[in-house]
């Protein structure tokens, strides 16, 4: 039966147009912006309708108090178009067996991940919303930014609307393709028991994709997510990694520590920095050892280095002096440390 196969196949190249087409978009229309400016959100990038459109959202996001956007550190950008070329595959896989089970199988797993990806952009958005900067321009008691997850809400002065794009539409249409072709291939029962053990197998590997480990810094091409300066010296470098496997990168210890203590509302999942004698290596914050001397410069001019071990912290104090921290004592007298040289 050809029709099914057919349906089959449609469904699963369609997710293809999720790589040239925005999956999402979210215009801001104010007397300022008659026009509107429009965010276009991608399975891996966010783009605007110019190439100022990011900085100038931003720009509006810290006067209320919002997070800057920096689609970099937004994991699910780098790991959404692995699982749409799998989905894909899979799709095709489905339609050249023209098995009934993995057809349910693709289409459940489908439907799993367009609710998962919805719940997952509405928390963004709440995120970014609701945690503002207590220290931003205009401040308005009980007043949240959050945009509409689909449709229009007026924020301020700012009539924000929110609604699928191209490739929104496009997996929609691909669910649909799919239902059809399970149902033209006349199942006797909607029993899914049977393929229960699919979905469990291939549902466990994208959620394993969901990492939570730190990142690699890309020296000399990525910023530091609190002093915006660019990342270059190998000895330093750190990460906060969130609950939600976001990663946020900082050039040196001290811009971590100040994010920290500026950032009140952060769920953490794990910080690292890197061993001032390692290169490059990252290392589990609160394991490390901190020597601030006058000898060693850092990045923001703290003379702040980290260690992995108490041995080569203690070398390194011999050889050049200066005081050794350990983590929480590190965080605790921070504020007074700051002017040491």
């Amino acid at each position: 039966m050809k029709s099914p196969k057919i349906l089959s196949a449609v469904a699963a190249l369609l997710l293809l147009v999720l790589f040239v087409v925005p999956l999402w978009r979210i215009t801001l229309e104010a007397p300022q912006y008659p026009d509107g400016i429009t965010m276009y959100i991608w399975i891996n990038k966010i783009t605007g309708d110019s190439e100022y459109t990011l900085q100038n959202i931003n720009i509006l996001n810290h006067y209320i108090g919002m997070k800057y956007i920096e689609p970099d550190s937004i994991p699910e950008l780098q790991y959404f178009p692995y699982v749409v070329i799998f989905m894909t595959v899979f799709g095709l896989l489905v339609a050249f067996t023209n098995s009934r089970n993995l057809r349910l199988s693709w289409l459940l797993i489908l439907l799993i991940l367009g609710i998962l990806g919805i719940y997952d952009f509405y928390i963004w958005e709440y995120d970014y919303g609701h945690n503002l900067s207590p220290t931003a321009p205009i401040k308005i008691p009980g007043m949240v930014y959050q945009p509409p997850l689909f449709g229009t809400e007026m924020l301020l002065n700012f009539k924000a609307s929110s609604y699928p794009h191209w490739g929104g539409i496009a997996l929609f249409l691909s669910m649909i393709l799919g239902f059809l072709a399970y149902w033209r291939s006349k199942v006797a029962a909607t029993r899914i028991s049977s393929v229960s053990p699919v979905v469990a197998i291939i549902f466990s590997m994208v959620i394993l994709g969901c990492s939570k480990d730190p990142q690699a810094i890309a020296y000399g091409m990525e910023g530091c997510n609190y002093c915006k300066m660019t990342i270059v010296d190998t000895r330093f470098g750190a990460e906060l990694v969130t609950d939600k496997g976001k990663v946020l990168k900082f050039d040196g210890v001290e811009c971590l520590v100040n994010h920290l203590q500026s950032a009140d509302d952060q769920k953490v999942h794990s910080l690292w920095v890197t061993s001032f004698d390692k290169p490059q290596q990252l290392v589990e914050a609160s394991s490390c050892k901190y020597l601030i001397n006058s000898d060693i410069p850092s990045p923001m001019g703290m003379y702040l280095s980290a260690f992995d071990t108490q041995q080569a912290a203690q070398s390194f104090q011999q050889k050049h002096g200066g005081t050794v921290y350990d983590w929480n004592s590190l965080n605790q007298n921070f504020q007074g440390l700051q002017g040491h040289e």
